[in-house]
Formats: C-alpha cells, sequence, structure tokens
C-alpha cells in the first residue's frame, strides 16, 4: 500500500492564506490559449528553420545554434528568476512585482556587458572567430527580454494566457519577417541574429503596452529576500534543465565541429517544433493551477494524475508518428543534404516516451513549495553525461546520441524516485496513466514502419508521407479507443471545454 500523500506547504504562503483555486472551464480555455501561442511559435520557427536552412551554409547554422544555446541557457536567469515566485505567492504585492522588475533589469544590463567581455573566450573555444561578434550582439537580447519578464508572471497567474499569445506572436511574426528578408537580402548569418532581437524586443513592447498595468523601478529588500531564495531554487531547477541540453550541443560543437554541429542541432529543432508546442503549454497552465490546489492533497493527486495522462494521449502519437517517419519528412522539409540528420530526428521522437511522464513533475514540486527537489534529478543526469562525455569523449555522432539517451532515460528514473519521496506518490499512480497511450503509439510505429518498408523506392518523400501520417493517424485513435475508451471521452470533453468563454478571474472556492 502507499504512503500517504505528504504535502509540503511553502514556508512563504501562512496557512491563513486563501487557496488560489481555477474552474476546469479556465483551466483548459488556458491550455487552449498556451497551445494556440506555442503551437504558433513552434509553426513560424519551423517555416522559418525551412527557409534558412536553405539559404545558410551548415557551418553558418552550427556556429548560430551553438552561440543561441549559451544565450537561451543565460536567458533562463532574465526570465524567470522571480516567475515562479511571483505565480506561487498567495500574498504577492506591487511591491513585489516591482522589486522584481528592477532586479530583472540590472541583471540583464550586467549580462549584456558579459557577453561582451567573454565573446573573445567562447570565440576561441568553438574555434569560430565569428562567434565573438555574434554573442557580443545577441547579449541585446537579454534588456529585450527583461521588460517584459514580470509582465508575463503577472498574466500567467491571473491566467490571462490569451494576452500573453498575441503578445508573442506579434512579435514572432514580425521579427521572424524582417529576418527572412534580410537572409534574402544576404545577410546570411546575421539575418538569425537580427531575427532573435526583433523578436525579443517586439514581443516585450507588445506586452508593455496592452498591460493596463505596468511595473515600476522600484526596490525593496523585504520584499527582495522573500522571493530570491524560492526563485534561486526554482531558476536553478530550470536553468539545469535547459543548460544540459546546451551543454550537450557546445560540447558536440567542441568535439565533432560545426558541420556535425549543424546536424544535430536540426534533429533537436525538428523535434522542439512539437515540443514547444506541448511541454511548454502543459508546464505554463500547470504551475498556476497545481498552485491553486497546493492545501487540498485529494483534488492535487487527482490534477496530477488527469494532467500527465492528458499529457501522454496528446503526445505520444506525435512524437512516435515523427519518428517513424522521419527520413521522409527530412528529404521533404530540407532536402537530400540535410539526410544524415533523421536518424537523429527519429531516435529523439521516440526518447519523448520518457520524457513525457515527467511533464508534471517540475510543476508539482514548485507548487508545493519544493522547487530545490527537481534538481536532484537534474545533477544526476549532468553529472553523468559530464562524466562520460569527458572519459570518453564524443567520437562520433551516433555516440553522442546515446550519450543523451542514457542521460534523459536516468533522469526520468531519479525524478521519479524524488516525487514518491516528496508526495508519496507510488510509481503506479505516477506512470499508471501512460500504459495505454504507449501501447497504442507503438503499434502505430510498428503499423507505419512496416507499410513504410513495402513502399516502392523511387516514390517520392511527399508521397510516402501523404500515405503514413493518415494510416498512423488512424491506427492510434482505433487502437487508444479500444484500450481505454473512458480516456478518450474525458480528452474529448476537456477539450470541447476550452472552446466554452471562461470567467475573467479564477474562481475562490
Amino acid at each position: 500500500m502507499a504512503n500517504p500523500p505528504k504535502t509540503h506547504l511553502p514556508t512563504a504562503l501562512p496557512l491563513s492564506n486563501p487557496r488560489r483555486s481555477v474552474s476546469r472551464s479556465t483551466t483548459a480555455n488556458s491550455m487552449w490559449w498556451s497551445l494556440i501561442e506555442n503551437g504558433g511559435l513552434a509553426l513560424i520557427s519551423f517555416l522559418s528553420l525551412i527557409v534558412y536552412l536553405r539559404l545558410l551554409s551548415i557551418a553558418d547554422f552550427g556556429l548560430f545554434s551553438t552561440a543561441l544555446a549559451l544565450i537561451e541557457l543565460l536567458g533562463v536567469l532574465v526570465t524567470m528568476l522571480f516567475h515562479n515566485a511571483l505565480v506561487q505567492r498567495s500574498d504577492a504585492t506591487d511591491v513585489h512585482f516591482n522589486t522584481a522588475f528592477t532586479a530583472t533589469m540590472a541583471l540583464s544590463l550586467l549580462m549584456a556587458l558579459g557577453c561582451w567581455a567573454m565573446a573573445p573566450t567562447f570565440a576561441a573555444w568553438v574555434h569560430q572567430p565569428d562567434a565573438a561578434r555574434v554573442l557580443a550582439w545577441m547579449g541585446l537580447i537579454f534588456p529585450c527580454s527583461a521588460v517584459s519578464a514580470t509582465l508575463v508572471a503577472q498574466q500567467r497567474r491571473h491566467f490571462a494566457f490569451r494576452t500573453l499569445a498575441l503578445r508573442s506572436l506579434v512579435g514572432r511574426v514580425i521579427g521572424g519577417g524582417i529576418g527572412i528578408a534580410a537572409a534574402f537580402m544576404g545577410a546570411k548569418l546575421w539575418s538569425l541574429v537580427l531575427q532573435q532581437i526583433l523578436i525579443a524586443a517586439i514581443g516585450s513592447f507588445v506586452l508593455w503596452v496592452s498591460s493596463d498595468k505596468t511595473p515600476r523601478l522600484q526596490f525593496r529588500y523585504a520584499e527582495f529576500k522573500q522571493m530570491i531564495g524560492f526563485g534561486m531554487f526554482s531558476v536553478s531547477s530550470l536553468f539545469l534543465s535547459i543548460s544540459i541540453r546546451r551543454v550537450f550541443t557546445i560540447f558536440a560543437t567542441s568535439f565533432l565541429g560545426v558541420e556535425a554541429a549543424g546536424y544535430l542541432n536540426l534533429s533537436f529543432r525538428l523535434v522542439d517544433v512539437l515540443w514547444a508546442t506541448a511541454a511548454t503549454a502543459v508546464n505554463q497552465v500547470a504551475l498556476p493551477l497545481l498552485a491553486g490546489l497546493q492545501f487540498d492533497p485529494v483534488r492535487l493527486k487527482r490534477a496530477y494524475q488527469a494532467s500527465t495522462r492528458f499529457s501522454c494521449l496528446a503526445v505520444y502519437p506525435c512524437f512516435v508518428g515523427l519518428g517513424a517517419v522521419a527520413p521522409d519528412l527530412v528529404e521533404a522539409l530540407f532536402g537530400h543534404r540535410w539526410e544524415p540528420s533523421s536518424p537523429y530526428v527519429a531516435v529523439l521522437g521516440f526518447l519523448v516516451l520518457v520524457q513525457a511522464p515527467r511533464l508534471q513533475f517540475a510543476p508539482l514540486l514548485t507548487a508545493l513549495g519544493r522547487p530545490r527537489d527537481s534538481l536532484v534529478g537534474l545533477i544526476a543526469e549532468l553529472l553523468f553525461m559530464l562524466s562520460v562525455a569527458a572519459s570518453f569523449g564524443m567520437p562520433s555522432l551516433p555516440w553522442a546520441m546515446a550519450i543523451w539517451v542514457a542521460s534523459e532515460c536516468l533522469l526520468t528514473v531519479v525524478s521519479g524516485w524524488v516525487i514518491r519521496r516528496t508526495t508519496g506518490y507510488s510509481a503506479f499512480e505516477q506512470f499508471g496513466g501512460v500504459l495505454n497511450p504507449l501501447l497504442a503509439s507503438l503499434l502505430m510505429a510498428a503499423v507505419v514502419t512496416a507499410t513504410r518498408m513495402q513502399m516502392p523506392a523511387d516514390l517520392g518523400a511527399v508521397l510516402r508521407l501523404a500515405v503514413l501520417v493518415p494510416l498512423g493517424a488512424a491506427i492510434f485513435a482505433g487502437a487508444i479507443f479500444l484500450l481505454d475508451r473512458q480516456l478518450v471521452k474525458d480528452f474529448l470533453i476537456f477539450a470541447r471545454i476550452a472552446f466554452e468563454r471562461s470567467p475573467k478571474t479564477p474562481e475562490l472556492p
């Protein structure tokens, strides 16, 4: 028999504070707008990627991806240092938001200057002189993102995902359009740099002018002290989560060169088109939802389990299907010269089978006021990856990908153990709802792979996809309906509620 759940209440929130609970329609509607935001961003990024890969050399793309990996890694400190603390605290005031805004702006300026200072060292490390100028100019992304970092937390706290979606999409469309135009005009590598700066700047501007209430420069140490402890643990978890991928990319570049890094980065980015849509949407809504239930262990557990089941039901067929048709998809989208990346796209697609069940781990631990517990699995993964790379190096791309797969599997095992220790949830309570979507997805992959092997070799990639994609969708739909009809019914009800008009403010219990 499983141990009873342990509810760890955050020390910053006294028990007298009212619980922030939200209605089912608010949750569903927020999830819908978060999916629109992240799906739209992923689609725009994907279309831009197709254009850039046809205009840029493999070496240029590898160089930019390496610099972007470092910027995205450091950018977590700017955008997320106070984010979760502001969302999780039920007693957050204007002074909290103003203090977070002031501290974030100061940090972003220091980091922008730091990029200029460390640019020569970075260029020497990746053996590319042009990397110095690229990193220096991309440092401008930090202050551009910092302007709206506090506003994003404020909007998510109040489930204003529609505003965030429109802001993000406007910034990505305008910035991406200008970047692509610059690429056609011959800017090459610098078109990508310009695009990233404009996306951050325009997105922040749109959110700032569309918000009824904006933060101001004000700093109070008492409020800063209340947030910084929680924020450091929370951002450390996210920082490690993001840094592992970025560090892996930088290591691969150092061991294998920029051309191999280009193939590797294409594999990650193609999978990220879907992952950014699903995983980010789930996490954005899960944190305020679970935080509102942190004082109600029964409802918290039920919400966690339902969210895990729904996530795997939606995510598994997309990524397993992507892995099954990877060679045809890469050829159809990017051409024959990018074909060496297709095996790694397939591996990353199937790897989501162990990644998706842990989507709720970090939001759950953060909602319970224990963000530091997320660090255990991430530290184990990072140490494993670094120790293997240091001991054996990365002599080839297949070897590098094997290190990545082993690291992700280790993270899932250790994180599941941490959740059990923190909440008392058994392994079955954490992963029990995953089995049926997993079986349906594997059956789909087997049928699609067998069908693909029987198709004529001279049939074009687009025609093969036109047959395989509908076939895979039909196989998965039929299999999951036979295996778990109730899960399908509950998911469809939740999806229908997302289109209903939600309350303007969360319902209080």
